[in-house]
Parts: structure tokens; C-alpha cells; sequence
């Protein structure tokens, strides 16, 4: 399975489909996570920039549309997501945390995978 098919799936066990608007922008967004963890740590500059620069609109449009997606996995699967985390989400989790949570989440999966 390719990363971009992970990404998806993980959105999509989440109750995120590719018709919502955000979908693309959060599963580049954790692309990009992916190719530099690092880059969570500089999202602003290195996630968001990058993806509004590639889209043509603002910073602020990308981080509004990946926290709309993070309420909507909060409404649909608020269980799945806190399974994803491994740790206690009392309240929805900001665009940072969200795309924080699926980047972990596939990291561990494909290292699992990597060892059976």
C-alpha cells in the first residue's frame, strides 16, 4: 500500500471522506509530516505555507480547513481517534495535535508491518 493510501485510509477510518473539503490539504499535510517529522514542530512554515503556496490561497484557509477536519473525526469517530492517539483526548484536538495523532498513528502502523 502506497503512503497516500495510508493517509487516506487512516482519514477515512477517522469518517473523513475525500469529498470533505480539507481532505486533501490534512492528507498532504501529513505527507509532508511523514517525509520530516520535524516539520511539526515548524507548522506554520513548513506545513501550512507550503500547502497554501501549492493550492494558491492563505495559511490561515489551510490550518481553518485541517481543524474543521479534526472536529468532523471528533464528531464521527471520536473513539477511533483517541485509539489512534494511544493517550487521553478530552477535548477536539487542535490542526497541530490532529495531524500529530494521524502521523504517529501511520508511523507505528508501518513499522509494524515492517516487522512481521
Amino acid at each position: 500500500m502506497t503512503e497516500i493510501s495510508q493517509i487516506y485510509d487512516a482519514l477515512h477510518s477517522l469518517g473523513i471522506t475525500r469529498n470533505c473539503k480539507g481532505c486533501r490539504q490534512a492528507a498532504r499535510a501529513v505527507q509532508l509530516a511523514l517525509e520530516d517529522e520535524e516539520r511539526l514542530e515548524h507548522i506554520m512554515k513548513e506545513i501550512y505555507w507550503v500547502i497554501a503556496d501549492e493550492i494558491g490561497c492563505e495559511r490561515a484557509d489551510v490550518e481553518r480547513n485541517i481543524r474543521t477536519i479534526a472536529s468532523r473525526a471528533w464528531q464521527a469517530n471520536r473513539e477511533r481517534l483517541i485509539r489512534m492517539a494511544r493517550y487521553p483526548v478530552p477535548f477536539v484536538p487542535s490542526a497541530s495535535e490532529f495531524l500529530a495523532i494521524v502521523v504517529a498513528h501511520i508511523k507505528r502502523t508501518a513499522d509494524a508491518a515492517a516487522h512481521r
